[in-house]
């Protein structure tokens, strides 16, 4: 592209130094010698009408056009020459349009017409120079009048003048003055009046308004998540904001202008839109004056005059686009211009503004000019603020009550992306409210009486109703938000200049194309919208506790609150986040957060733990979810409403997501930047070929349009939505239509393991049971053969609850409850001084049916039921969940945790920790299994304990403090079945493959080996944080040691900071070395060395995303639950899920298959090269149009109009949409396409393209030249009206220059889309082979065939129908409009014909071997050897070292 400008006018002045084609007027003057040299005689004219003769008798009339000396029955003979019933109204041609009366003497009114000649004549030697002369004189010469050879005209006829008195004379009256406009006509007063007017109110405006504003405070800076928090005492602070544990902070301070209203401000704002609309009617009614649809069918009746009318057209066109332009540029901020800034307090309205966030990849962005232009523009966006987004908030106020008297108070809000902002009347500024309800389990029991009316309805004011209010435009709305783009704007410009130039048939034909476009996009824009109001507008019902009592009436959940408490039922749907206070439900989180399995929620308890959302989720019921079951009398405090929920959030993100740009966005910039100076030179270069006249400007404006196609963005993004029809054909679903062609460029694919690489859920494989401190020979399938507390740990350590018949909590605890055969039952026939403690009752297999059977006392088990009293549900920060369970049997107190391994041996007590457990663990880790401790705590006899205290006041660490271990716990994980296939192709494709877990490390080792994420045998190191006595004190370090031998790597210092990893060797790190390392910087040098990352918190796994993604375009896959975060972070997140959660991904799969990694990538490959390709098939369009131009220009030739057509719409536009139709590769390639628009591959396809294009048009033009029947017959222009375009194209130069054109335009289809390794075979893209061979045929035939209807249709080989059969062809049977040309035909010889084709032919196939065999085939891969040698030395010299897949 750099080069293509620079390369035309080297063209060019090789055409004028050679001079052989160089047509520039001043050095060829059309048939002025012939082939040989010599000097062309003047050719023969047919056909030629011969004009009136005026006499004064009819006498005077020659015997060839002798008027009738009578007429038949009642007709007379009339001044025309004619017989007429009356010659009333009939106009005597002689006159010229004047009266009788005008004439000097009134001699004029003494001539009469000689009737109309019925024949042609011919004109030997043809001189367009002095062709009315010739044509006179052969006029009198066939009516044998004499002639004077001196003169060239006959003797005894003089010229038209008024006061001619001779016989005869010529009725060739003199041109006509052209009517002219004098710009005083009313309707240019009345557009002066308009324009001077506006730029005098808009002037007072400005000084008006800097008048007022002068000296004020206008504006405000709001940090993130800066606010106030109210507290029942009152008490105000700045709120520290919350947010969760899967949302990153990239907040930027928002800054808020206050307005206040002014009616002349607001007159001025729809004054300049009625501007606007006024400048698109003024140019619409321009054009249809051109056509006489103004002034009674008139052309020109308005505008009087062509050359005015153009003028006027010229002028109104600029300045109504730069008009157009700056109110597009200024949109944002217009209305506010138009209303005058005040402090906030005052505002009636605030202006809003935020940086949009974007993240911008330029990865294999090396170019020098892209990289300058980057940084131009950021410099420019910052400077004029362009990626800020400005949002105008009405300022609103709702009186509430200020206490329990009458007095009511004015609360002053706006709403701001669903959030409410208040004015805070102490510092003038508005900020979010949040209430604070406690932050331990017993503060937040204290609120169970819930809110008073007036303290509900103050809360309601400040924070807003409980619903998201998504606002849907209408479809016309939307549509006009759409088509209010730059790029639009362009193209309706170029539309106007097309319907004004007599070019609507294209004009209405890439019109329908752009608005079909733009409704498709609409469309689609709307329907996600509509899906989001629906998620984000759910409402229920639910009775609320104020004033003390319950609410008789269902209350909408649109009017809750923070600190209301709330009643559910079965079957309802939570509308906030909020914990539970009394009675226990079983929730459905299923849309939040994927998995299928309903949760059960507990009450809090009475003490004082401190409370989070986060850490406390066995407490904690979200929005979105559906109570599934729940006890009678069930209450929920709520704790957050609005966009404060973990829902709101969603919505949020959804609604405004962060901007991703990476280099094929950067670079399109600078390459349309580069096509807008090669459309100026080609502007330029038109202006002078064609004259310096107004009908140049015209021409040049369909150069640049030719060049800057308006169908360039549409084939840039079509390939993506082919892309997105595809996925979803697959179960795959696109949120993010850009993030395809992303997909394209994915060099690092993270997954999660449970869920995403292995199947869902996990099945119970055996225990491995610890008697005093050793470990029991080998492991025990059987639960029953278990030692008693073994079994009664198994069976009462989870938190499985039941519903509907079906058993519901954690598919782990659902697996290993299953597993120890025990069931859950009633709680009837227990003591009650212990019933009101019992959360669950468990009773073993054998005690089904006798709960006293004695049979089990031979194996040690003596109990027969077992009432679980508390239960500590699991939490990720301590890796653990506890339970206290009485046995009914023996009256003993029993406490079991169960958790990881590594956090049981820690807190067990030491002397029940085995001397090879980490080894015994370790090895079945190594062997996948899903490893988890048991430990177990006998308190005593229940009629030594405080039952009570146990049950609801100890504290949790006191509980399991002094804990024996009693067992390991196994797990099988599967894997999925086409998890391994689709790794190895991922591998293949040049992919490097992560593993981001919440699992142990050595299970994620064994696991990666399995699928081949680590290959068969490859070395693991293994990162992790020890603890070791240095200089007396215990302090923790990082330790690599073999993941098989558990030999610790000698030098641990430089493993931590090295970038050498031996081949073959692979690193593994827990989440507390990945910390580490995180913390100490190191983790960047060790990043792409490290596979796989275990233990990781959700936290974790987007910071380790995160980190990636400054390496390399990131990918995430994952099933939407835990991980959602990282999912959101990365470029490219793939959710193996449907659930509402899985939004926040671009990509979601509901087919939970890892093959659809494969298959996402192989899309945004195929997307990307589509894109590409589409690009430069239209760019390879721009090139060829623009020399078809100019070369047509240069001769004062226009190609026929239905080559124009059939060029601008069915090539074009039918061969743009055939190329996205590519097939999809079968497998991924070993490389990634290119995705810079101005990278080397893409410039030497373009280039070289060109190149032989220009040289084979150039070359025609010359062979054209070289040929003896087409020299002394080359068109000449001189006699036509340029402006009339259409007039121009019946001769050889057009012909030869549309052949050619055609088959290079249609080439360019085939040679762009090889499908090379992102595409299959191009013969299997069947819509792109029919149109290609389709097109090339029917090109074929209009070059070789003899005259027939479709040639005359284009022009192409065709004539007059004399002229045909003057050359020896039959007359035609069909219409033929009568050619513009001396020779009135342009059929060319049969043997130049095949010539032609014959070269046509070995320019295709030099353009389809310059693509396959430079471009993509040896030449092209020996460059990019070389290129990729060159940079991987420059990273290895940067320590930035290529990634291994």
């Amino acid at each position: 592209m750099r080069t293509i400008s620079a390369a035309t006018v080297a063209v060019v002045a090789w055409m004028c130094v050679v001079g052989t084609v160089c047509g520039f007027p001043a050095f060829n003057t059309p048939n002025s010698v012939d082939a040989a040299g010599n000097a062309c005689p003047l050719v023969s004219r047919t056909g030629l009408e011969c004009p009136r003769l005026c006499v004064q008798g009819y006498n005077d009339c020659p015997e060839a056009i002798r008027a009738p000396a009578s007429c038949d029955g009642d007709k007379q003979l009339c001044d025309d020459g004619s017989c007429h019933a009356s010659c009333a109204g009939v106009v005597n041609p002689c006159l010229c349009g004047m009266d009788a009366a005008d004439g000097v003497g009134g001699t004029a009114a003494v001539y009469k017409a000689c009737p109309a000649y019925a024949q042609t004549v011919s004109i030997e030697h043809y001189d367009p120079s002095i062709k009315d002369q010739q044509l006179e004189e052969a006029c009198a010469l066939a009516w044998s009048l004499e002639v004077s050879g001196n003169n060239k005209s006959s003797s005894d006829v003089a010229e038209w003048s008024s006061d001619a008195t001779e016989r005869r004379v010529w009725g060739v009256c003199p041109t006509a003055q052209e009517r002219r406009l004098s710009f005083r006509e009313s309707y240019c007063i009345a557009f002066y009046a308009i324009v001077g007017a506006e730029v005098v109110l808009y002037l007072a405006w400005h000084v008006y308004k800097s008048l007022r504003e002068k000296g004020m405070a206008l504006k405000t800076v709001l940090e993130a998540d800066d606010g106030y928090e109210d507290s029942d005492g009152g008490k105000e602070k700045v709120e520290e904001g919350r947010r969760s544990e899967t949302e990153e902070d990239t907040s930027e301070p928002m800054v808020l202008r206050g307005f206040d209203g002014s009616v002349a401000g607001a007159a001025l704002y729809w004054l300049a839109l009625a501007s606007t609309a006024g400048w698109i009617v003024l140019l619409s009614v321009i054009v249809a004056d051109y056509y006489g649809a103004v002034r009674g069918g008139e052309a020109y009746g308005m505008l009087a005059n062509s050359d005015t009318s153009m003028a006027v057209f010229i002028f109104v066109w600029h300045v109504g686009g730069i008009w157009m332009l700056t109110i597009l540029a200024l949109a944002p901020r217009l209305r506010s211009y138009f209303r005058i800034a005040c402090p906030l307090v005052r505002a009636r309205v605030v202006q809003v503004e935020e940086r949009r966030a974007a993240v911008v990849l330029m990865e294999g962005a090396h170019s020098r000019l892209t990289l300058l232009v980057s940084r131009v523009r950021a410099v420019l966006v910052r400077r004029f603020g362009l990626d800020i987004e400005v949002e105008a908030c009405k300022v609103q106020t709702v009186r509430v009550p200020a206490g329990n008297n009458e007095e009511e108070e004015s609360i002053v809000f706006i709403e701001h992306r669903c959030t409410r902002y208040v004015l805070d009347r102490r510092t003038g500024a508005f900020r979010r409210c949040s209430y604070s309800l406690g932050s331990t389990h017993r503060e937040l029991l204290a609120r169970r009486t819930g809110l008073d009316n007036n303290e509900a309805a103050h809360r309601a004011a400040r924070l807003g109703e409980n619903l998201l209010r998504v606002a849907v435009p209408a479809f016309p709305l939307a549509l006009l938000r759409e088509v209010r783009s730059y790029f639009y704007l362009y193209q309706t410009m170029c539309m106007y200049v097309w319907f004004y130039f007599n070019y609507y048939k294209m004009a209405l034909v890439q019109l329908g194309v752009i608005v079909v476009a733009a409704l498709i996009k609409v469309a689609i824009r709307l329907r996600s919208e509509r899906k989001t109001k629906m998620l984000a507008e759910r409402q229920s019902t639910c009775r609320v506790r104020r004033d003390g009592v319950w609410s008789d009436q269902p209350l909408d959940s649109a009017e809750l609150v923070p600190g209301d408490v709330i009643a559910v039922d079965a079957g309802s749907e939570v509308m906030c986040d909020g914990c539970v206070l009394r009675g226990e439900l079983v929730v459905d989180e299923s849309a939040l957060t994927g998995e299928a399995m309903p949760v059960r929620k507990l009450p809090l308890k009475d003490d004082d733990i401190a409370f989070d959302t986060n850490t406390s989720k066995m407490h904690t019921v979200y929005a979105g979810t559906r109570v599934v079951e729940c006890v009678a009398g069930t209450e929920i405090l709520v704790l957050r409403t609005r966009t404060d929920t973990d829902k709101g959030r969603l919505i949020q993100r959804i609604l405004h997501p962060a901007r991703y740009s990476f280099v094929f966005d950067e670079q399109l910039p600078v390459a349309l930047l580069l096509l807008l100076t090669y459309g100026g030179l080609g502007f330029a270069l038109t202006i002078w070929l064609m004259g310096h006249d107004v009908t140049s400007w015209f021409y040049g404006v369909f150069v640049v349009s030719e060049i800057m196609s308006p169908l360039l963005p549409a084939a840039l993004v079509v390939g993506q939505s082919v892309a997105a029809q595809r996925l979803r054909s697959q179960r795959i679903y696109c949120v993010d239509l850009p993030r395809i062609m992303l997909a394209g460029k994915v060099r690092v694919f993270c997954f999660d393991k449970t869920g995403t690489l292995t199947k869902e859920g996990l099945e119970f494989y055996a225990a491995h049971h610890i008697d005093s401190a050793a470990f029991a020979p080998c492991e025990t399938l059987d639960v029953a053969q278990l030692p008693g507390i073994v079994e009664l740990g198994l069976a009462s350590c989870h938190a499985v609850a039941e519903a509907g018949g079906e058993l519901i909590g954690n598919p782990v605890d659902i697996e290993q409850f299953r597993a120890s055969g025990w069931q859950r039952t009633n709680c009837d026939n227990v003591d009650s001084r212990i019933a009101p403690l019992v959360l669950d009752t468990l009773v073993p297999p054998h005690s089904r049916n006798n709960d006293n059977d004695s049979s089990n006392s031979s194996i040690g088990k003596n109990y027969a039921r077992i009432h679980v009293i508390r239960r500590f549900e699991f939490e990720h920060a301590r890796q653990s969940m506890s339970v206290a369970v009485l046995d009914a049997q023996t009256g003993h107190v029993h406490v079991f945790v169960k958790g990881s391994f590594e956090r049981l041996r820690r807190m067990a007590h030491l002397d029940s920790v085995p001397a090879d457990y980490d080894a015994v663990a370790a090895r079945w880790a190594k062997q996948g299994c899903y490893v988890l401790a048991l430990a177990h705590r006998d308190l005593g006899h229940i009629d030594d304990l405080d039952l009570e205290a146990v049950a609801t006041r100890m504290p949790r660490e006191e509980l399991e403090a002094g804990c024996s271990l009693v067992s390991l716990v196994l797990f099988r994980n599967e894997l999925r079945t086409d998890t391994t296939a689709a790794v190895a192709e991922l591998k293949h494709g040049d992919t490097r493959t992560v593993m981001i877990t919440g699992d142990n490390a050595l299970t994620a080792v064994y696991i990666a080996r399995q699928c081949g994420l680590v290959d068969v045998g490859a070395r693991v190191l293994l990162g992790d944080m020890e603890r070791s006595s240095e200089k007396g004190k215990d302090i923790a370090q990082l330790v690599w040691r073999d993941a098989d031998t558990d030999a610790e790597l000698e030098c641990k210092a430089q493993a931590q900071t090295t970038t050498t990893i031996p081949d073959g060797c692979e690193l593994a790190v827990t989440a507390a070395a990945f910390d580490y390392l995180a913390a100490s910087g190191a983790i960047r040098n060790l990043l792409t060395d490290i596979r796989i990352f275990a233990r990781m918190t959700p936290q974790g796994k987007a910071q380790c995303v995160r980190l990636h993604m400054e390496r390399a375009v990131t990918a995430m896959c994952g099933d939407g639950g835990n991980d959602c975060g990282a999912l959101r972070a990365a470029h490219v997140g793939l959710a193996l899920s449907d659930s509402d959660a899985s939004i926040v991904s671009p990509f979601s799969s509901g087919g939970r298959s890892v093959q659809a990694c494969v298959v996402l990538l192989r899309e945004g490959r195929a997307a990307l090269a589509t894109s590409l390709a589409g690009y430069k098939f239209l760019i390879n369009y721009a090139t060829t149009m623009s020399m078809l131009e100019i070369v047509q220009f240069y001769f004062s030739v226009i190609v026929p109009q239905a080559v124009w057509i059939t060029v601008d719409s069915l090539v074009a536009v039918g061969l743009c949409i055939a190329v996205t139709q590519a097939q999809t590769a079968r497998r991924l390639a070993p490389s990634r396409p290119t995705a810079r628009l101005l990278g080397a591959r893409t410039l030497a396809s373009i280039w070289g393209q060109t190149v032989v294009n220009y040289s084979f048009l150039f070359g025609m033009m010359a062979l054209l030249f070289r040929q003896s029947w087409f020299r002394c017959h080359e068109f000449d222009s001189r006699d036509i009206d340029t402006s009339l375009w259409w007039l121009l194209g019946d001769n050889y130069e057009a012909e030869i220059i549309s052949i050619v054109c055609l088959f290079q335009f249609v080439n360019g289809a085939a040679v762009y889309n090889f499908g090379h390794r992102y595409r299959r075979t191009w013969i299997t893209n069947y819509l792109l082979a029919v149109l290609y061979c389709g097109f090339m045929a029917t090109i074929s035939v209009l070059t070789l065939a003899n005259p027939n209807r479709l040639g005359c249709l284009f022009r192409i080989n065709c004539g007059d129908p004399d002229a045909l059969v003057a050359l020896g062809y039959a007359r035609p049977a069909w219409h033929i409009s009568p050619y513009n040309s001396p020779a009135g035909h342009n059929v060319l010889p049969h043997r130049f014909r095949w010539t032609l084709w014959a070269l046509c032919v070995v320019n295709i196939v030099l353009c389809l071997a310059f693509e396959r065999l430079v471009v993509l085939g040896p030449v092209g891969q020996l460059a990019k050897r070389w290129w990729t040698l060159r940079g991987t030395a420059t990273q290895e010299s940067t320590q930035n070292p290529r990634l291994r897949p």
